[in-house]
């Protein structure tokens, strides 16, 4: 017996879960699938650390949040689900050149934020609570996406436990990898980086004052970004290889991010556990087909050199809502392939700038010779000395 929804989203990760709160009273029938286990609610543990083993009690993936996306995760009731005492709200980035004497500064004590720093965790829990008290839509854990097949009227899905769903407009949001993308047959471009990702949490001798700091080491890019408690940054290190940097000794790992951060929050004193991820850059050529959307990883990947992968999901995901909501007021099937063109046109343009742009800084700084220290630098100072310029990046990464 097939089960019969308007809308099928595949992967209850932050873009998918986004999607569905978005279409939370729209009298669409929408069901969430994934193929994990039901994640289990985040707990909340005091801080410790002995010598430099440090244990945060703070998730170590987690993501940066821009003005935009807070806007429309408030609109949609998720926001306001995750506790205040979580959340790290800066109004100040430095940016510098390790193998130079540049830097740039955004915002100053009077400015709006840039940014929220929030665990991904807290925010996927946000989300699932949200979409959980919404009558028309259907969540499903442990329920992996075996098959896709065109039918007159959408898409028949078959899940790996043998049930069927019939759905007007199949939405793949199930990351890097998306199954759905593979299945509707949606080509993709894209290359690894060569790198991977080092994420955790560290504790520092001096107060981080609420400011996103972002060094470009020569061993690659490295992040402290601010967390709830005023001595904790989360990190993100890209570099070509972290074998050697996993291997470390914690007093060793610290002394080494003590020095590539040129002691600007003192020494680092200790380190949670240490975790890693490939990177790779990867673009749909088409983010949607005849019943069949993309939204999120599975539309796009980009370097995290900006943190804006999860922005740019969230994004993709209030935009397809608002053109599934028009679509319903006019009648109109979710799956038809003018009104998804007009997602598409909204959103493909502004994720290949970012990538674009993601993507020259990562090669530009991943190059050093004196000629191209020379260059950065001097680009660097001209930026932080255009006031103009200035604002334009800052409006880019906060866009609504």
């Amino acid at each position: 017996m097939k089960e019969e929804t308007d809308i099928l989203i595949v992967g209850a990760g932050l873009t998918g879960l986004a999607l569905a709160a978005a279409l939370s009273g729209s009298r669409l029938r929408v069901t969430l699938l994934d193929a994990r286990v039901e994640p289990v609610a985040a707990g909340f543990a005091v801080k410790s650390s002995r010598g430099f083993r440090l244990k945060s009690g703070i998730a170590a993936r987690v993501s940066t949040v821009n003005p935009g996306a807070k806007k429309f995760l408030t609109r949609i009731g998720a926001w306001n689900r995750i506790a205040p005492d979580r959340i790290s709200t800066f109004k100040k980035m430095h940016v510098w050149d390790g193998r130079g004497t540049s830097h740039i500064e955004f915002g100053d004590n009077g400015a709006s934020a840039l940014g929220d720093i929030v665990e991904n965790q807290l925010l996927e829990a946000a989300l699932i609570e949200t979409v959980a008290v919404a009558g028309n839509i259907r969540l499903e854990w442990q329920a992996k996406l075996s098959e896709a097949n065109r039918v007159e009227a959408g898409y028949e899905v078959q899940l790996d436990d043998g049930r069927y769903f019939n759905c007007s407009l199949l939405v793949g949001a199930d990351g890097g990898n998306s199954r759905v993308r593979e299945l509707c047959s949606i080509r993709s471009i894209g290359w690894p980086y060569d790198q991977v990702a080092l994420v955790t949490t560290v504790e520092t001798e001096y107060a981080h004052e609420s400011v996103a700091r972002q060094c470009f080491t020569g061993n690659g890019p490295l992040a402290f970004l601010p967390l709830v408690d005023a001595y904790l940054c989360s990190i993100v290190w890209s570099v070509q290889d972290a074998t050697d940097l996993m291997a470390l000794a914690n007093k060793d790992f610290c002394e080494l991010l003590t020095r590539s951060i040129e002691h600007r929050l003192g020494s680092v004193r200790s380190t949670d556990k240490r975790f890693t991820f490939p990177l790779i850059h990867q673009h749909a050529l088409q983010y949607v087909a005849s019943h069949v959307a993309l939204i999120g990883d599975a539309a796009h990947l980009i370097h995290p050199l900006a943190g804006q992968g999860a922005n740019l999901g969230f994004a993709d995901a209030k935009t397809l809502a608002q053109v599934l909501a028009g679509a319903r007021l006019e009648g109109r099937s979710p799956g038809d392939l003018v009104l998804l063109k007009q997602y598409q046109r909204q959103r493909r343009l502004e994720n290949i700038v970012m990538g674009s742009v993601m993507e020259a800084f990562k090669r530009i700084y991943s190059l050093d010779n004196p000629g191209i220290n020379w260059l950065r630098n001097t680009g660097m100072r001209f930026v932080n000395n255009n006031d103009t310029l200035k604002s334009l990046i800052t409006r880019l990464v906060a866009a609504d």
